[in-house]
């Protein structure tokens, strides 16, 4: 005679189908256990590695920074080929603005406006944070368009730094620089504009008197 089996409830069903799921999984670790422990082991080692070469870059750059700025403090021959190789590896980093200014003013005081120009745009364009690094650029960028007759770009790079650093002590020193370059350029509307704010807005400064005395100049022509 054949012996009944009990009926399971819903409940038991479910512990059961539980039981044998949790074995499987068991089962599959067990016999997966190695190629786990070999992804996991990866990932830690590409982890690992990747922090590694972080960490190494981060002290190439600086080591690369202290031996171009260690060389123009002591005025060595191939200080300027050290901070352009810098720059052309590492350009992007935080270290590299100062640089492009250094570089700047070194081809600005040779005359190699070209180069000068170069690297003072590639400061602007990168960085332009700094107000004193961005008078720098500003002052000196304008300068090199005057030294090349180009009156009315001069007039434009000025008046972009009074634009962007609006607050800064050198803003009456631009918009004279500007009045003069748009007036050697022959915009005279554009250089009375600039005297005038000066004289209008900053009359306590140094360059009010130079305002008036070109806008008196103006007056008689």
């Amino acid at each position: 005679m054949l012996r009944s089996h009990k009926k399971l409830t819903k409940k038991e069903m479910k512990q059961d189908s539980l039981i044998i799921i949790t074995a499987k999984t068991v089962e599959y670790i067990r016999n997966e256990w190695v190629k786990i422990g070999s992804i996991i082991l990866g990932v830690i080692v590409i982890v690992s590695v990747s922090l590694f070469t972080v960490r190494g870059l981060e002290r190439s750059e600086i080591n690369a920074y202290d031996i171009a700025i260690n060389a123009f403090i002591n005025n060595e021959p191939e200080a300027t080929e050290l901070l352009t190789k810098y720059i052309n590896s590492h350009g992007g980093s935080k270290r590299a603005a100062g640089i492009l200014i250094n570089l700047g003013n070194q081809y600005y005081a040779r005359r190699d406006y070209d180069s000068a120009e170069s690297y003072f745009k590639k400061y602007i364009k990168k960085f332009s944070k700094d107000p004193l690094y961005g008078f720098n650029a500003y002052n000196a960028l304008g300068g090199i368009y005057e030294e090349k007759e180009n009156y009315i770009e001069a007039g434009k790079i000025y008046e972009e730094f009074i634009s962007k650093y609006d607050k800064s002590f050198f803003v009456p020193k631009m918009y004279l620089n500007a009045g003069n370059a748009y007036y050697l350029g022959g915009d005279k509307d554009s250089a009375i504009r600039n005297y005038n704010k000066i004289v209008n807005s900053y009359g306590d400064s140094k360059e009010k008197q130079e305002a008036i005395f070109y806008l008196e100049m103006l007056q008689d022509d």
